[in-house]
């Protein structure tokens, strides 16, 4: 039996987000879902109203309870969300509330109905010159706040910036901290995403406003040309690059060909030396001087992207709560442990319920799950971001897999439809479509992409973790990464829920697919890790992923 779509149903996608399954919470201290928004390692993102019906939808970020029940994660927690609240200004989603009860741990944030700078970019094109222009001034905005407030964000990246109708916010606090607290990271480790670090964090671990500069500058170069400014990727490479290198040369003459004068004044932003970069005011009151390159609205398609994300909203804002009308009804109900533990039995019925929320997780980066913010519990990392050493790690240790039961019967059915296609040519899954996550894992509005690095492939680089509580029975990649359960031939250039699973896999596994993350697209970054795990499980180095790799990616070891 199908259900004919409601409003309801359309308003969620309109807004990126998934139907509830029966294991979500009714209710999440003062707020009621209404939708799945994204969900990752640490927990789940959720779009919520107000249950006293209240004006006005929030994001509610709740942690996983293995996670939430640990008292010094709490105390993370309560400093990520304290330094959130220092931040006061329309460029930042507003801290809402906190809480811990019925074993919910949980902070709400104002939900900004727009797009992560990395899904705009993405699928709308380009930023025009006066976008460019916006970004520079609205951005300047709000770096100026987190310093008045104290803060730096220190992961200023392309799925960190929201546009929205009301313009350009910066989002995801979760490694941001306030200027006069002790640093979150031990000697030799640096928390952020390599490509968008600051050459002085990675060289001394010195952090401040001129650093969250010189990420602004690498994320305005990404909006004006799709590409980071010395190049995509986690490894030890890009950070070396970042460090010691300049600019790539080819991307800064692209953007130097559109406007001199922009070109110009990001080139002073990705200054080595700190103080030879421009302030936040700086940079708007340069866009101000450049005002008649300025735009007022958002270029379309992205202007009509935002316009359908604000409708979506204003029809969820009208909508009663607390009934099963956001409900996926087709799934059993399972008991909160089950549902937490991600143990046995669960993971075949959960793979139904949440094919869809690879469009959750790229439509809400603005309220991203955020990595602990200490290396004690950062082991199950989302896509959002990456914990980087300055040292390379090893490849995992080398394992044998082979596909059984379903997976088997999958398989055979994978092959018949190729050779019903023609040898070489792929079947397309139905629900596939471009998914897009900023440097990534999941977001809630997003990850960056900016393209592959090229040439060969770069060790990761990690952070070292030491955890202070008990990891999940089962491993992240089986139970963090529920988008495509089949098996089919997936290779580079493909793009869709078969990929995300592969990035997703990878990446809890310890791979790096690029300064994207988990974004959907099989590129040169994917492809380089996939022949590095192909590798490190003595399977045939291909770069595809076929039933022996797709077996061994979903091994247990």
């Amino acid at each position: 039996m199908t259900d004919t779509p409601t409003a309801g149903d359309t308003a969620l996608r309109q807004v990126g987000a998934a139907p509830l399954l029966p294991t979500d919470p009714a209710r999440i201290g003062p707020y009621a879902p209404l939708g799945l928004l994204g969900s990752g390692g640490m927990g789940r993102v959720y779009l919520a109203r107000h249950a006293d019906g209240s004006p006005g939808l929030a994001a509610v970020k709740v942690i996983r309870p293995e996670y939430a029940e640990g008292p010094d994660f709490r105390r993370r927690f309560e400093r990520e969300a304290a330094v959130h609240g220092r931040v006061r200004t329309p460029r930042a989603p507003h801290l809402l509330g906190t809480g811990f009860d019925d074993a919910l741990l949980w902070m709400a944030t104002e939900y900004l109905p727009g797009l992560t700078l990395v899904d705009a970019v993405r699928e709308c094109g380009l930023m025009e010159p006066a976008g460019v222009w916006r970004l520079v001034a609205e951005l300047g905005e709000a770096l100026s706040a987190l310093t008045a407030a104290g803060v730096v964000h220190r992961d200023l990246k392309p799925s960190n910036v929201i546009l929205s109708p009301r313009g350009t916010h910066v989002i995801d606090f979760g490694i941001s901290r306030a200027a006069d607290s002790s640093a979150i990271t031990t000697t030799g480790n640096r928390v952020g995403t390599a490509a968008y670090m600051a050459p002085e964090y990675l060289r001394e671990g010195r952090c401040d406003a001129a650093s969250d500069v010189f990420s602004l500058g690498c994320t305005l170069v990404y909006a004006a040309t799709g590409h980071a400014p010395f190049g995509d990727g986690t490894g030890v490479d890009v950070m070396h690059r970042v460090a010691f290198e300049a600019p790539d040369a080819e991307v800064m003459a692209e953007l130097a060909e559109s406007d001199p004068a922009l070109a110009s004044l990001l080139a002073a932003c990705l200054a080595k030396d700190p103080a030879g970069r421009p302030t936040p005011g700086q940079l708007t009151a340069a866009a101000t001087a450049a005002g008649h390159g300025r735009a007022a609205h958002w270029q379309e398609p992205l202007a009509a992207r935002l316009r359908e994300r604000q409708q979506g909203c204003a029809v969820l804002a009208d909508l009663p709560t607390g009934s099963s009308h956001f409900r996926t009804p087709t799934q059993p109900v399972l008991s909160p442990a089950s549902a937490s533990t991600g143990n046995g039995p669960r993971r075949r019925p959960l793979l139904v319920g949440v094919a869809g929320l690879a469009v959750a997780a790229v439509a809400v980066g603005a309220f991203l799950l955020t990595r602990p913010d200490t290396p004690a519990a950062a082991a199950p990392s989302d896509t959002t971001g990456v914990s980087a050493s300055a040292t390379p790690t090893s490849a995992p240790p080398t394992a044998s897999a082979s596909p059984s039961g379903k997976e088997k019967k999958e398989k055979e059915e994978d092959e018949k439809k190729k050779d019903d296609k023609g040898k070489g040519t792929e079947q397309k899954d139905p629900a596939d479509e471009p998914a897009a996550t900023p440097s990534a894992t999941t977001t809630p509005n997003g990850g960056a992409k900016g393209g592959g690095s090229g040439g060969a492939p770069a060790p990761t680089a990690t952070a070292t973790v030491t955890r202070t509580t008990a990891p999940p029975a089962t491993p992240a990649w089986i139970s963090g990464c529920t988008y495509y359960s089949g098996t089919e031939l997936t290779d580079y250039g493909d793009k869709g829920q078969r990929v995300v699973q592969v990035q997703c896999m990878l990446t809890k596994r310890g791979y790096s697919v690029g300064g994207s993350g988990v974004d959907g697209e099989f590129g040169r970054d994917t492809q380089a890790a996939v022949k590095q795990f192909q590798s490190a499980k003595g399977l045939e180095v291909d770069g595809q992923v076929g039933p022996n790799t797709w077996a061994a990616l979903r091994s247990s070891t």
